[in-house]
């Protein structure tokens, strides 16, 4: 019993370890009388695969990546904006589709069109991020 609880914490380790190896930002809906958050993580270990957890959601839920595009070059040698699209994989089909526009590593600008065409759009939540991922106080 001692040796399978050892087990079992070495895999919690290695685990949160490779965690901390995915790219990940916390955001937060615009315009909405309700906050939205959500952490949205880039999976180094598997590419074009990645996940989003909602504050008040019961779980990761897996997305996949669909495309990306060039939206405006940029001149000297500066990363150029693309927009990369992501589509929401739940059990029982696609739900929607985050499309992430950015330049580089910043983020400008986040929508999720949800599967009946509602837009959500996001912000990133630099308040939120820590080391270990997304923590977001209640309020």
């Amino acid at each position: 019993m001692i040796r399978l609880i050892g087990v079992l914490a070495w895999i919690l380790m290695v685990n949160s370890a490779m965690a901390d190896e995915n790219d990940f930002r916390c955001l937060k809906s615009v315009g909405l009388k309700n906050t939205i958050r959500l952490q949205f993580v880039f999976q180094t270990d598997k590419e074009g695969i990645g996940y989003v957890r909602y504050q008040a959601g019961s779980g990761p839920v897996t997305i996949k990546w669909l495309n990306e595009k060039e939206l405006r070059r940029t001149p000297g040698g500066r990363p150029s904006e693309v927009e990369t699209q992501w589509a929401e994989i739940t059990a029982d089909a696609r739900s929607g589709t985050y499309a992430v526009v950015s330049q580089g590593a910043r983020i400008s600008e986040v929508r999720y069109v949800r599967k009946d065409g509602k837009i959500f759009r996001f912000e990133e939540d630099l308040d939120a991020s820590t080391d270990q991922g997304c923590e977001w106080l209640k309020k």
